[in-house]
């Protein structure tokens, strides 16, 4: 019980984070500044995990050639 209350309060304060970022970023940017660092965020957040691993296994292989 308590650790669902626990991630509620979690995702409470991350959506009154992420409102409250998004207000302050077209106050002071305008919409489109925002809107293009809040999709660049989602992109990295979801690519960014298999792009890493593209990377490791591409090094992996190169070190693999170099040594045999």
């Amino acid at each position: 019980m308590e650790r669902d209350e626990r991630q509620e309060l979690a995702v409470t304060i991350g959506l009154l984070l992420l409102v409250g970022g998004v207000l302050l970023g077209d106050a002071l940017f305008g919409p489109w500044p925002t809107l293009a660092v809040g999709v660049t965020f989602v992109l990295v957040h979801y690519l960014g995990p298999h792009a890493g691993g593209e990377v490791a296994v591409r090094r992996f292989a190169r070190r693999l050639r170099r040594y045999h």
